[in-house]
This record gives C-alpha cells, structure tokens and sequence, in this order.
C-alpha cells in the first residue's frame, strides 16, 4: 500500500527530547531519527529529528493503525495529496505522548510524508488508493 514513509519534528528548547521522541515512536514505533541542531526563527535553540521508514514490518504495522484511525474519515485526507501521490499528514505531538492520532494544521507537530503506491503516480490514483485501503 506504501513503499516509505519520511518524517521531520522538530523538538524546541522548552521541550524534553525523550518525550517528543516517545511520542514520535507512539505513531511509528522503532522510529531512529538523525539529529541535526539548529537555530529557531528567534535564535532559540532547536533539534531538528527526521528519518525514513523502508521496513515492510514496520510499514505494514503504521497502515494497520491508520486504518483504524482514519475509517471513514477520508474527506479529511483528500486534500492532502500532493500531485506525485504523496500524502502529507501533521500529527500532534501532545496527543501522540498519549498515543492517539490527532491532525492539526500547525507547524509544531509531527511531519508525514507518506509515499502512496499509485500506477501512475498521481493525486487521484493514490487517493482512490487509500479510500480503498479505508472502506
């Protein structure tokens, strides 16, 4: 259904690394990001974390539970494809500590960029796709 999935956060310096991490793993579990630290927009000290899942495992595992949460909720994704069947989705990092799957428009959240298995690779293939996976 998907061949990888990319994520980014980032973990600003009010937060406890080990939490925002926890959270991460709570949507994919055995998440190991890189580190990369960096400077925030007002010179705040900030962690950025991304990776890429390839494990079939893995993958299969993170579909199972977005099935469960997103059934019947496709009008919420469909806007969220990119034109290269990409779906985008930003999850809440509060809510994922807690292990439950929350979109939010804000930055501040987990970034996922979800490669879509379309034939071609296009908006509407990828959506159908999922809206089949869903039903």
């Amino acid at each position: 259904m998907i061949h990888n999935i990319s994520y980014r956060l980032i973990v600003y310096g009010t937060e406890d690394e080990e939490k925002v991490l926890e959270a991460l793993r709570n949507i994919l579990p055995g998440a190991a990001p890189e580190r990369e630290e960096a400077e925030g927009y007002h010179g705040n000290p900030i962690t950025v974390l991304r990776g890429r899942i390839t494990r079939r495992r893995a993958l299969r595992e993170f579909m199972e539970s977005f099935r469960e949460i997103f059934r019947g909720r496709m009008d919420e994704l469909k806007d969220r494809f990119d034109d290269n069947g990409n779906l985008f989705l930003r999850l809440d990092k509060q809510e994922a500590l807690k292990g439950k799957w929350q979109p939010v428009e804000h930055g501040d959240a987990i970034h996922l960029k979800i490669k879509v298995e379309a034939y071609p690779a296009r908006r509407e293939v990828a959506a159908e796709n999922i809206k089949g996976f869903l039903e």
